[in-house]
């Protein structure tokens, strides 16, 4: 079947669903019998076919988020654009919110109706950047997202990366430096939630809250990936750890310098609200700030430490350990078809209530443990 078919078909079957809820509505009766068995069928179908027309859309949609040729995506650090069977980017607030707003197409009725939406997840070609802390995207918004093609997948992992090379006097034994990898096998896990049951007639008079629970419900999806995704970091195995040394801004140093002592670039830090606050907030004897003034001129000063290491607040983070790490060297996949929000118009239908489900699948993968430091703060 081709799009244009696919999406005349779909639109029928909204319209005959519609239709038929509407109807009962109108007599302030239940479905009957069969009407019951025609919404579940066409609900049926109209799922199969949103699939079909995500899979054929799936190259142009992709094509154009990413800014790129098909099965190209662009490395920020680099300006070089990189073949590949898989969408590269990064999720970003923007991308999110284009992605919400595109699963409404309609007015809240639309989206009951047809029961259910799937929109792929947003991938810009450049990171958020962030010039002060941040809590829920922060850290999504700035490790590299790939989609996945299938649920389970394998990708290589740096174990060993040691550098001999060296000048060398003619005719003598050129040094081998040594880089292992090995395979890591993983699989994208779903992670999903419900809201509470909602009066089907404050949806359709309320044109604003479908759109503002299905935000709320992706808002939660990515808090906990992002939860998920901090643990991950902390866990694996290989990871360089430093212990405190004096106080926390030296330790948070410590760790950094050992992580760029490798090679790699330490951007990211990691660090509890909590602990974050109490480090911003040490003053010298004289009252300055040790980091800084929070305010210069009106306007709120660079609140980075170091230059480029930009503190992400991670609210699920321990007070007494923090993560430096390099944000190339991890990354997040998901599948895709995206973030799928359904609404479920037909259990409580003697109530007039429905509620709805909004899920994913994600994984997170470290491609060089070493580039992540595990810091003592106490």
């Amino acid at each position: 079947m081709d799009l244009k078919s696919a999406q005349a078909e779909l639109s029928a079957i909204q319209l005959k669903l519609s239709n038929i809820i509407t109807e009962a509505k109108g007599a302030s009766r239940d479905l009957t019998s069969a009407e019951i068995a025609d919404v579940e069928a066409g609900s049926d179908r109209a799922f199969q076919l949103q699939a079909g027309i995500r899979g054929l859309k799936s190259a142009e949609t992709m094509s154009a988020i990413a800014g790129t040729t098909a099965g190209e995506f662009t490395d920020f650090r680099t300006g070089e654009t990189h073949r590949s069977n898989e969408v590269k980017g990064y999720i970003t607030p923007a991308s999110i919110k284009s992605m919400v707003t595109a699963s409404l197409p309609g007015a809240s009725k639309g989206l009951v109706a047809g029961g259910s939406t799937a929109i792929p997840v947003s991938l810009a070609t450049s990171p958020l950047k962030l010039g002060t802390p941040t809590v829920g995207l922060g850290l999504l918004g700035l490790i590299p997202t790939k989609v996945r093609e299938t649920p389970s997948y394998s990708y290589l992992r740096q174990t060993v990366r040691t550098n001999n090379a060296d000048v060398v006097a003619p005719g003598a034994l050129k040094p081998t430096s040594v880089f292992t990898v090995a395979k890591v096998d993983n699989s994208l896990a779903v992670v999903a939630h419900l809201s509470e049951y909602v009066d089907t007639y404050l949806l359709s008079d309320n044109s604003d809250l479908e759109m503002f629970l299905t935000g709320e419900l992706t808002d939660g999806i990515f808090s906990k990936v992002t939860a998920i995704a901090v643990n991950a970091f902390a866990t694996s195995a290989g990871i360089q750890t430093q212990a405190f040394a004096a106080n926390v801004p030296d330790s948070i140093y410590a760790g950094a310098s050992k992580v760029a002592d490798l090679g790699y670039n330490p951007d990211v830090l990691l660090i509890s609200r909590a602990a974050y606050d109490a480090m911003r907030l040490l003053k010298t004897t004289t009252g300055e700030y040790l980091g800084g003034n929070f305010f210069q001129n009106g306007a709120t000063a660079n609140t980075n430490i170091w230059g480029d290491l930009t503190p992400v607040i991670v609210a699920g983070l321990p007070a007494n350990s923090a993560l430096v790490l390099d944000s190339s060297k991890v990354g997040l996949s998901i599948d895709s078809t995206g973030i799928t929000s359904k609404w479920d118009a037909f259990t409580k239908f003697d109530m007039n209530q429905t509620r709805a489900l909004t899920e994913g699948r994600f994984a997170v993968d470290v491609f060089a443990p070493a580039a992540i430091a595990k810091v003592a703060l106490v």
